[in-house]
């Protein structure tokens, strides 16, 4: 018997742990002043804004590892061909090649490290504005709460 009730528990797709209702323990409870609806819909909101803000931050690594792979590709590339150029250049120019190539990876390098920068700052950004909105929308409704219509 305990199985049958943990198999029925567990095969509600909306409420796959067999967790109680909470809208129908809430209803059961009649406390003055206290909108549990709304308190649940806050919740929910809450909840949609940390999912957005973790798609957006998901978004934003994904972002970076494809340029991070871009890259590499980049620099590799340019590394090969770098090598097939060296191989026909005289040694005496070869030193002052050498130098001038250095100076142009260590500048591209830099650049690299920048963009990467400023597609984390923007991906951190994006998910902070989400949260931060959401709090003080919670604030609002929190200190100014929302009135009845009064026909």
């Amino acid at each position: 018997m305990a199985d049958d009730d943990k198999k029925a528990r567990t095969t509600d797709p909306l409420n796959p742990l067999g967790l109680p209702d909470l809208s129908s323990m809430l209803e059961q409870m009649q406390v003055p002043g206290v909108d549990f609806e709304r308190l649940a819909d806050d919740a929910r909101k809450n909840i949609e804004a940390l999912q957005e803000a973790n798609r957006t931050v998901a978004e934003g690594w994904q972002t970076l590892a494809e340029k991070q792979m871009e890259i590499f590709r980049n620099t590799m590339q340019r590394w090969q061909e770098t090598m097939t150029a060296q191989d026909s250049t005289a040694p005496g120019e070869s030193a002052e090649k050498q130098a001038q190539l250095a100076r142009e990876g260590f500048e591209h390098a830099l650049e690299n490290m920048r963009e990467l920068a400023e597609i984390a700052a923007e991906s951190q950004s994006k998910a902070f504005e989400i949260m931060r909105s959401r709090f003080e929308e919670n604030m609002r409704s929190m200190f100014q709460p929302e009135k009845d219509d009064e026909s």
